[in-house]
């Protein structure tokens, strides 16, 4: 893979402390019918048998509003097409977990982290510790992603640094561009305190 650009490699210090210990791969756009939602950066490493080992997830929310229903159902589609269907099964706790998530639209500026952390992925919303999901579901997660055939093609070049430099380097000024206000942060905060919503096993086994 080509070297690092001056932008990836801030944007691989810059946007969290936790950055330090990995590498920065790229950073995507997930869009669908030229409607961008997120921008995603991928932080892992490549191990000896060069098979990259996702250690984290990072999305920025790039659409105004992106409503509990349509996080959802973007996420459906992605599983439901990239992946295969034992696997996702066999992570359907995991799955119905991440899905019920937010308990509010997100909003620009909005950043989500599905972070490795020993054998557990820690998911945070806003810098606040939202859940935690298996290391297996953040590795299947990202493989789907970056699939030879994958759901968002477009993502897929981004996240493992195959686009232009001029292209990738305009999706890390937009990445690193915008934060999430402390009134935010405090509004997404309070998710915490709601009920978890009702089971959705019945949407995860229908993928």
């Amino acid at each position: 893979m080509r070297l690092l650009t001056p932008l990836l490699l801030l944007l691989s210090f810059s946007c969290s402390a936790l950055s330090q210990s990995t590498e920065l791969k790229g950073v995507g756009r997930f869009e669908t019918l030229d409607n961008p939602w997120f921008l995603v950066a991928l932080y892992g490493e490549t191990n000896q048998q060069d098979k990259l080992v996702a250690d984290k997830l990072e999305l920025k929310v790039v659409e105004e509003k992106v409503s509990v229903r349509r996080f959802r159902q973007l996420w459906q589609d992605v599983f439901a097409v990239g992946a295969d269907r034992q696997q996702w099964l066999k992570h359907s706790d995991d799955l119905s977990r991440f899905l019920e998530l937010t308990r509010g639209p997100l909003k620009t500026n909005d950043y989500v982290v599905i972070e490795r952390q020993g054998d557990e992925a820690v998911v945070s919303i806003n810098y606040r510790e939202h859940a935690r999901l298996s290391a297996e579901f953040l590795t299947l997660m990202v493989d789907t992603l970056t699939a030879r055939i994958a759901p968002i093609p477009e993502l897929r070049e981004g996240l493992l640094g195959m686009l232009p430099d001029a292209e990738q380097d305009q999706l890390v000024r937009q990445f690193i561009r915008g934060e999430p206000s402390l009134g935010r942060i405090s509004e997404t905060a309070r998710w915490l305190r709601r009920m978890p919503a009702s089971d959705k096993q019945e949407q995860v086994t229908q993928l």
